[in-house]
């Protein structure tokens, strides 16, 4: 039976609302708010944001179907071709839903994907002449796709058809200016259904539905697709990051407003001139299970290059500290449940009726467990915990029960570290941070991983373990 502790997570108010009622600025009057449900726009059932993708999919499908048929070239050849494309449109972000529609912004990266399925083509099977026609046509039949796609899309957008219902943080006038383009411009499928903590001005179209402290419920509940996070106040922002926090797991768009727009580098979406910053739901199930096929195939692997290894180090305990070469204890993971992680014992065991420590201790510690610990030798056994799905290769590290509730209430951002599974080591691992060292420092950056998180973060992160480790500096 599965064993959790108590996350005592940050406490987020959702009841600054006066009743259950929305306020709409521009008459004045009150909405109830069951006429805010049902929101969420869908076709045929499916959301906008899956017809859209299903759309620009089924084009360039189509794209490449009429290129193989013109080039009258080799099918497996072309197949392959085609595969690669559509694998590396979806890598570059274009299958992602966007505000502004423009296939010629896309250009590049169409013509991109398309030259990295020339050169697959020619490396595997060796057709560069028929792959370079095809690559050449599917490239300008993909752009003419995404112009003809693009307008059929706009053109439902502005019919109503296709959209995002989104809530509005803030009510300055740089918020009030973004309020009136959105309600001036359908095309980009954005319905601004209310504001959040707006006192100051009247954004048009949109009511008030709220504090910023109701924001998690209107997540949870499905009653917005996006939140735009406007110029609302520092203590609005610190407010909307811990709502986040508690719903990072509900896949919702987050633009965010810069604070100097007309210096913005970024890659931005935008609303008729006004840039918007999208805020990556990195963590979604596609992603998390091609990191949990890692996690598995890369554990496997080095349990099996590192048997001898661990069987010479098993052997050297056993001699050094008699019987019990595997430790085990108790930690938390992920979303709090307790699992038992495995060590290999590196220190003589605590006398009866002391308190447990925090950090290793030196005097319990021998010459074969400080080599082990220094070389993260001892670390070794938890790749079986990776395996049995305890823990990832790279995560947050775990802590024992009794910390992991002292912190959370010393530190009200250590909690939000188990909203991901747990990791063999970590960025706040590699920047230094194990032992006895900053707690605030280690949920900052675990926290910074968490919504930081791509597999190439994750590649990053384990080449720096690896330096370390080869340079004793495990512990």
């Amino acid at each position: 039976m599965s064993t959790h502790v108590e996350l005592r997570l940050p406490r987020v108010d959702v009841g600054g609302m006066v009743g259950d009622v929305t306020v709409d600025v521009a008459s004045g009057g009150t909405t109830p708010e069951s006429a805010v449900q049902g929101w969420r726009a869908t076709v045929f059932g499916l959301r906008s944001a899956s017809v859209e993708s299903g759309i620009r999919l089924g084009v360039d499908v189509v794209a490449l179907a009429l290129t193989i048929a013109v080039v009258h070239a080799d099918l497996t050849t072309h197949v392959l071709w085609a595969t690669v494309v559509l694998a590396s449109l979806g890598a570059l972000g274009l299958y992602e839903r966007r505000l502004r529609l423009s296939a010629l912004d896309e250009v590049p990266a169409i013509l991109f994907a398309s030259a990295i399925g020339l050169v697959a083509t020619s490396v595997v099977l060796d057709h560069l002449r028929q792959g370079f026609r095809a690559a050449v046509l599917g490239g300008l039949l993909l752009i003419v796709g995404r112009m003809v796609g693009y307008a059929v899309l706009r053109s439902w957008r502005r019919h109503g058809l296709l959209h995002v219902d989104a809530v509005l943080i803030g009510g300055g006038s740089r918020a009030a200016d973004l309020a009136t383009r959105i309600s001036q411009h359908p095309e980009t499928g954005l319905r601004l259904r209310g504001v959040l903590g707006a006192h100051s001005h009247r954004l048009p179209g949109a009511a008030i539905i709220g504090d910023v402290a109701d924001l998690p419920r209107l997540i949870a509940s499905g009653e917005v697709d996006a939140v735009i996070i406007g110029d609302g106040s520092s203590e609005e922002e610190r407010r909307v990051l811990e709502a986040l926090r508690h719903c990072s797991a509900v896949r919702t768009e987050i633009f965010v407003l810069p604070r100097l727009p007309e210096f913005s580098t970024l890659p931005v979406d935008q609303v008729w001139g006004v840039p918007l910053e999208r805020l990556r739901q990195r963590r979604s199930r596609e992603r998390m299970a091609i990191k949990r096929f890692a996690d598995v195939t890369i554990a496997s692997a080095a349990l099996f290059l590192v048997g001898p290894l661990l069987g010479i180090a098993a052997l050297a305990v056993r001699l050094e500290l008699g019987p019990g070469v595997i430790y085990r204890q108790e930690r938390v993971g992920l979303n709090g449940r307790q699992f038992q992680l495995l060590k290999l014992r590196s220190m003589r065991p605590q006398p009866v009726g002391t308190s447990s420590e925090w950090a290793a201790n030196a005097d319990r510690t021998g010459r074969v467990g400080a080599f082990i610990r220094r070389y993260s030798i001892d670390e070794l056994p938890q790749l079986v915990n990776v395996i049995r799905g305890d823990m990832s290769l790279v995560g947050p590290r775990p802590e024992r029960p009794e910390y992991v509730d002292k912190f959370g209430h010393e530190f009200p951002s250590y909690c939000y570290r188990h909203r991901v599974m747990v990791g063999l080591t970590g960025l706040a691992a590699v920047e230094g941070l194990r032992g006895d060292t900053s707690i605030a420092d280690r949920a900052y950056f675990d926290n910074w991983y968490i919504e930081h998180w791509s597999l190439w973060l994750d590649v990053k992160i384990m080449v720096r373990t690896a330096s370390a480790l080869l340079n004793g500096t495990g512990h």
